[in-house]
């Protein structure tokens, strides 16, 4: 593991005292405007930050942990995060909730923050395939655990997530069998994990029922609504358009449910949807989604039992769990038109 720079280190190097160093850091006016310029340099440099918690902390727990999710609007971490919560608060611990909104810039801000304020653990929910502020996490020493998504270094992290590739290839073999050949996935943010095994699961069902895959039904999404309901839109005034779409999450299909009413497209009558998740939204009434469950608030709670209690028996051995995804029916699915 990466020594992490010290406060020794950077007063070494700038050749002053670890006070000097010190009173930079807190702002203090009794510095020379040439020094300070210099030990921010090497500051930067070595992007280093203090543990502001530190002092009469070491080796102490603080009974909190951080959960770091890159969209607090989207449903889907809503109901993870109050799995985790709830957890927490059986275990006694607080929790530091931060949003990056996708943005790494933010994450690596926030990982930060959390190690300053010493953390005993972080749960990531914000993950992308190469994550600068999980590395940023993974060099401080604190425990990790990874929920919903992983980055390509998986092997090397504690995680809880559902087999994003069944749920895929469950979604659309749902529909190959209602009679579906002209089927669309508009997928979620592209580089993420939870992403590219579903459009996996997509492409292996399409190819052992030897559905050829049509380039033009795949379409760039970023699970939000507001993408689903444009992209939804171009969709429906497709030439040739498809008779059922996957989406990659609940939120892109509702997005697209929002375009067909507008459009007057029948669904499931016109279109069938099948999106992924099982929000809670997804269950009103005037919805009805047909969609892959991931049982969010399980997954959630079992995320943060995992980790409290690697924190409370000091465990460093790795828990990695895959969870089976489910098949949800309800009022979007259908057998295609008969033109």
């Amino acid at each position: 593991m990466e020594r992490k720079v010290t406060i020794e280190d950077i007063a070494k190097e700038c050749n002053v005292s670890k006070s000097t160093v010190s009173r930079v850091l807190n702002n203090s006016p009794n510095v020379k405007e040439s020094t300070r310029k210099k030990i921010l340099e090497v500051i930067k440099k070595y992007d280093y930050f203090p543990n502001v918690f530190a002092r009469g902390l070491i080796g102490k727990k603080i009974g909190a942990i951080g959960v770091i999710v890159s969209d607090i609007t989207n449903p889907f971490h809503a109901v993870l995060v109050r799995g985790i919560e709830d957890i927490c608060r059986t275990y006694g611990y607080s929790l530091f909730l931060c949003n990056t909104d996708g943005r790494v810039d933010e994450e690596k801000k926030h990982v930060k923050s959390l190690i300053q304020r010493n953390v005993d653990g972080i749960i990531f929910a914000s993950i992308k395939l190469k994550d600068e502020g999980l590395n940023e996490a993974k060099r401080s020493g604190i425990t990790v655990l990874l929920v919903g998504r992983l980055p390509e270094s998986a092997e090397e992290f504690n995680y809880v997530i559902v087999d994003n590739e069944l749920g895929g290839y469950m979604a659309v073999s749902y529909l190959i069998s209602l009679g579906h050949k002209k089927i669309a996935y508009i997928s979620g943010t592209w580089d993420t994990w939870p992403n590219m095994r579903r459009f996996e699961g997509y492409k292996r069902a399409l190819e052992e029922k030897g559905i050829g895959i049509d380039k033009r039904y795949i379409f760039k999404g970023d699970f939000t609504l507001g993408t689903a309901y444009s992209i939804g839109t171009k969709i429906l005034m497709m030439k040739n358009r498809p008779s059922a779409v996957f989406c990659a999450n609940d939120m892109t299909a509702i997005g697209l449910l929002e375009a067909c009413m507008e459009l007057g497209v029948k669904v499931p009558e016109e279109l069938s949807i099948i999106g992924f998740d099982d929000i809670p939204l997804s269950s009103f009434r005037t919805i009805q989604l047909t969609t892959i469950s991931q049982s969010i608030y399980d997954q959630g709670a079992l995320a943060g039992k995992i980790l409290l209690e690697k924190l409370q028996k000091e465990d460093n051995n790795l828990s990695q769990i895959i969870l089976p995804p489910k098949l949800i029916v309800r009022k979007t699915c259908a057998p295609p038109k008969m033109d």
